[in-house]
């Protein structure tokens, strides 16, 4: 006998390769039964296939041949090999044909059940299987039914498990609901509950998991639950809700996970509620499941779970804190939106009343929200319970701008307008009535032609850059009582008013315009210095008035003004500090983030 040498692969008398291909598995064979000039001569099945697999693209229909041989020599030494590979694989030629090979041989169930398998390998693997085979899923599914109602000892139940937790990642559940039917009644538990998930979610019907929901096994339960994340019906939501009351916490941890995904904002509190349970197991569910959330608002009550006595609520806060900061990170880097509305107070100890609205910078579709988008808090206080509703906006509308006459172009006040633009609908009527305030009545006039409401863009926007020609004198309750002509006239839709203002020596308005019935719409001002005529005024007329810091503030707040009037979203809730006088409004989904402080109004 020749000697053995000590290395995973025997070297012939070239040593072209002095190093064995990492990852082989060792092997020893007599140095004078190689063949010359054999470089590496791996003698183990899975030495073999990694070797091939890895030449796969120099010759596929060659080394294809050879693997097949392999294969043909032992099926059971292959299996493992392709395991041993599988564990290690990116996407390649060798990578696909190998999984072809399997599920052609009838081995990939048994493969993908193994135990050296991560969930994350068996759903690559599932996934590739997809890439040659459309009904792939519907084709394990059964194979997987068939070898567990066999008792198949190749296909352990853990393996089984996890396959199935797999094939609810990657699959449409709907495809595979009928041959997963006859696994209701097997004996163990676990298996039968991730079953019941994906027939849940398949069939999506609210009245299948509802008979799920008698069985005495918690996970059972909670799988059942869960299938209806995402299903919106009316018959869904109150299983729902009727399972945040369960004894078991992945039950209610499930439920108020999806209740949250639907929009449904009743459920808020009881996220704080579970957090601050007697029951660890409980508070590490609400760990968990605020951090499927990924909102803010729950913070403050992770970074106590972070204090919390039992290790395993600490591990869970800390990973939801983490997955909190990155869902803000990611929607602070899509686009902002800006918003804008009001909040209108009921009376004494009543609820508050918040309208607002939400758009891009270049007026692009804006955002479908639901309740659970919306964060409000009136100083340090969140609000935790409240109503959320989408509301829509008037069909059409006119807009008066009652602006002081200058010659400046570029006044902040007219940028302010003319970056409302984008927001403009179609079918809206604009025009400008410009006012000499009372420093100027002598130098400015103004202009007749530019009182006509138009719902050309471009002339509006022509009216607010040019000089006012000459024409009779006007006064700011004169251009006011204007702008009720035109909503004696039968101009289409309420008739708005948004005022700008940069005097102090406004005169009281007179009698008939403050007792005038108009005010179907709402009349907003901006002033740059403290105007208590002008103030009152909109006070009386039910509106509101914005004092500016400056020109530049003015023009931000002109463009809140006219959002508002775009209002589409209603938000009722009960008060928390009954003297504020701003609420924060902050908006956050995967695709914007926008917030903003709303007056409250009298």
């Amino acid at each position: 006998m020749g000697k053995h040498l000590p290395v995973p692969y025997c070297i012939a008398k070239s040593a072209a390769h002095p190093v064995a291909p990492k990852g082989l598995k060792a092997d020893c064979v007599p140095a004078d039964q190689m063949d010359v000039p054999v470089v590496w001569a791996p003698t183990s099945v899975a030495g073999k296939l990694a070797v091939l697999l890895r030449e796969f693209d120099r010759d596929p229909q060659g080394i294809g041949h050879r693997i097949r041989q392999l294969l043909d020599a032992g099926a059971e030494d292959f299996r493992s090999a392709a395991v041993e590979f599988l564990k290690s694989a990116g996407e390649s030629g060798a990578f696909y044909y190998l999984v072809s090979l399997l599920a052609a041989e009838g081995m990939l169930i048994a493969v993908l059940c193994e135990s050296a398998l991560s969930v994350s390998q068996m759903a690559a693997t599932v996934r590739a299987a997809h890439r040659f085979d459309a009904l792939a899923d519907l084709k394990i599914a059964r194979s997987l039914t068939e070898s567990v109602i066999a008792n198949d000892r190749a296909i352990p139940v853990k393996g089984a498990v996890r396959l199935l937790d797999v094939l609810d990642q990657v699959s449409d559940s709907r495809r595979i609901v009928a041959p997963l039917m006859r696994l209701l009644r097997h004996p163990n538990p676990e298996l039968r509950s991730k079953v019941i998930k994906i027939i849940g979610r398949g069939s999506r019907s609210a009245r299948w998991v509802q008979g799920r929901l008698a069985e005495t096994d918690p996970r059972v339960r909670a799988n059942a639950i869960e299938s209806l994340n995402g299903v919106d019906t009316a018959e869904a939501r109150g299983l729902l809700l009727a399972s945040v009351h369960d004894p078991d916490n992945r039950v209610v941890g499930n439920a108020l996970v999806a209740l949250y995904h639907l929009g449904e904002t009743e459920i808020i509190g009881d996220f704080f509620r579970i957090a601050a349970e007697k029951s660890a197991r409980f508070r590490a569910t609400a760990a968990w499941a605020i951090g499927q959330t990924g909102d803010p608002r729950f913070s403050e009550a992770l970074v106590r779970l972070m204090q919390d006595g039992e290790a395993s609520v600490r591990s869970r806060a800390f990973r939801s804190l983490t997955r909190i900061k990155a869902a803000a990170a990611k929607a602070r880097m899509a686009r902002p939106w800006h918003i804008a509305g009001s909040v209108r107070q009921g009376p004494p100890g009543g609820q508050r009343v918040l309208r607002f609205a939400v758009a891009s910078e270049d007026g692009a579709p804006e955002p479908s929200l639901l309740g659970t988008h919306v964060i409000l808090s009136e100083g340090s206080k969140r609000i935790v319970s409240y109503r959320f509703m989408a509301r829509a906006p008037a069909d059409r509308m006119s807009l008066s701008f009652v602006f002081p006459c200058v010659k400046q172009s570029a006044a902040p006040w007219v940028r302010g307008a003319l970056n409302c633009a984008p927001w403009k609908r179609p079918g809206d009527l604009w025009r400008l009535i410009p006012y000499a305030v009372p420093e100027a009545v002598e130098q400015y006039r103004a202009a007749k032609h530019a009182a006509l409401l138009t719902a050309d863009l471009e002339a509006l926007q022509m009216a607010l850059l040019s000089p006012p020609d000459a024409a009779e004198s006007s006064d700011l309750w004169t251009a006011l009582r204007q702008a009720r002509h035109s909503e004696e006239a039968g101009n289409p839709g309420k008739c708005h008013v948004i005022i700008f203002n940069c005097s102090d020596r406004i005169a009281p308005p007179p009698d008939d315009l403050v007792a005038s019935p108009t005010a179907a719409g709402l009349v907003q001002a901006v002033s740059t210095v403290d105007c208590p005529a002008l103030e009152d005024f909109c006070r009386r007329k039910g509106g509101a008035f914005y004092l500016a810091a400056s020109s530049e503030e003015a023009a931000s707040l002109i463009q809140s003004c006219y959002l508002t009037l775009l209002a589409n979203y209603e938000v009722v809730y009960t008060p928390a500090i009954s003297e504020c006088r701003q609420v924060k409004l902050q908006v956050q989904t995967s695709s914007g983030w926008g917030e903003a402080e709303i007056p409250v109004l009298p």
